[in-house]
């Protein structure tokens, strides 16, 4: 009886002990921040126009000049920890990184697990077709016509919605072309990756014929409980839209302001 009293203490103790040490690890997130001066943010480093190289291999991108403004906001440097898309957001559960910017979109699956900041970006489904196309206008205009989608993405599900014919390609500069070789009628894709492509190809023939509703709300995405953090962040996001420094991040990419709905 003696020595289950004693083990008994003992799991509680180290109960305790283990709790302590969590709520410290989740409330000193943003104190160490603040010490150090610097925050880490995990990014995938190869994924234009967000976050990638330039031409001098220096990292670039809307979400990487996004977070050099949130860390200036802050009054703290910024650390960019590059890591492939795969095991990016797991890297938040190590610790590598204090948050991850990727173009990551708010989902109530990803919020089972981590927190998100107020949003930074909005865009919507959209069908991408020639500018001298009339027949499309509406998304239910899918609905017996030809789109080339890559592989099983969320964008070929909304096709396969509306009931229309998929040609399958593997990746976004394909399904562009085929549009524009008039072989397909159009392709469904992201707002932002035609604002992207008008952005480098100013004299493109090709414009939005359709827009979805459902919008998807990219933010910044970090480990739950760090409450402070969280409140800073949203603090500094809501400061830059403000100021119109978003806005001019915004355009300088997309030629559009995108971190508005």
């Amino acid at each position: 009886m003696k020595k289950l009293g004693i083990r008994l203490l003992a799991l509680t103790l180290l109960t305790t002990v283990t709790t302590g040490c969590a709520s410290s690890k989740q409330e000193n997130t943003w104190d160490k921040i603040k010490e150090k001066k610097e925050i880490v943010i995990g990014t995938e480093g190869t994924f234009a126009p967000f976050s990638y190289h330039d031409d001098n291999d220096n990292l670039v991108g809307y979400d990487v000049e996004v977070s050099r403004a949130l860390a200036k906001e802050l009054g703290v440097k910024v650390k960019f920890v590059e890591v492939k898309w795969d095991s990016l957001i797991a890297g938040l559960d190590s610790d590598k990184y204090d948050l991850v910017t990727n173009q990551v979109a708010i989902t109530a699956e990803r919020k089972k697990k981590y927190d998100f900041s107020i949003p930074h970006t909005y865009s919507y489904p959209a069908i991408i077709t020639k500018k001298d196309n009339t027949e499309i206008t509406k998304m239910s205009d899918i609905k017996g016509r030809k789109f080339s989608q890559t592989g099983s993405s969320n964008f070929s599900k909304i096709v396969e919605k509306y009931k229309g014919e998929i040609v399958a390609t593997n990746d976004w500069n394909e399904n562009v072309s085929l549009v524009e070789q008039g072989r397909v009628d159009g392709t469904v894709n992201d707002t932002l990756a035609y604002y992207d492509l008008v952005n480098k190809k100013p004299g493109t023939d090709l414009k939005i014929a359709a827009q979805g509703k459902e919008v998807s709300e990219q933010a910044f995405i970090f480990n739950k409980g760090q409450d402070d953090l969280k409140k800073n962040v949203d603090k500094a996001l809501k400061s830059l839209k403000k100021s119109g420094k978003l806005a001019e991040i915004s355009n300088k990419y997309f030629k559009t302001d995108v971190s508005h709905k």
